[in-house]
């Protein structure tokens, strides 16, 4: 199998996983087939988005987003989709550049710029849910 078809397949499993979620507790944002948006979801899926400013591994930088990001990324896109349209399409579409850098077999020089893009709308996104967004450690 191609490094490009394996990483295909590992995408698609990563999207039928988040697919599988629980349901949550009152009160939290409930995606039924995408599981909750928690602060500490929200935190981890934010976290590893921020260790991704600094790869340089297209290898470790996919394990990082896939393990650490990728599935709570949908779910806070759905999630921010009832509450403002805007911010989950910015979110989405900063998410699917990452994304496609990610399908490289090196990443490309605007990666750490687009990085930081899909923090910023994952913030954005967020905050139209009413979670709060760490910063980033120096």
């Amino acid at each position: 199998m191609s490094r490009r078809a394996l990483t295909a397949a590992v995408f698609a499993l990563a999207l039928v996983a988040a697919a599988c979620g629980d349901e949550g507790d009152a009160g939290e944002p409930l995606l039924p087939s995408l599981g909750v948006v928690t602060p500490d979801t929200a935190t981890t899926a934010v976290l590893g988005l921020c260790d991704l400013t600094n790869a340089t591994d297209v290898v470790e930088a996919r394990a990082t987003f896939l393990d650490r990001s990728h599935a709570t990324l949908h779910a806070i896109a759905a999630a921010a989709d009832a509450e403002d349209r805007a911010s989950a399409g910015a979110l989405f579409e900063a998410k699917q550049r990452v994304e496609a850098a990610l399908a490289r077999d090196d990443l490309p020089n605007r990666f750490r710029r687009d990085v930081e893009t899909l923090i910023d709308t994952t913030r954005d996104a967020l905050d139209a849910i009413g979670l709060d967004a760490p910063a980033c450690p120096p």
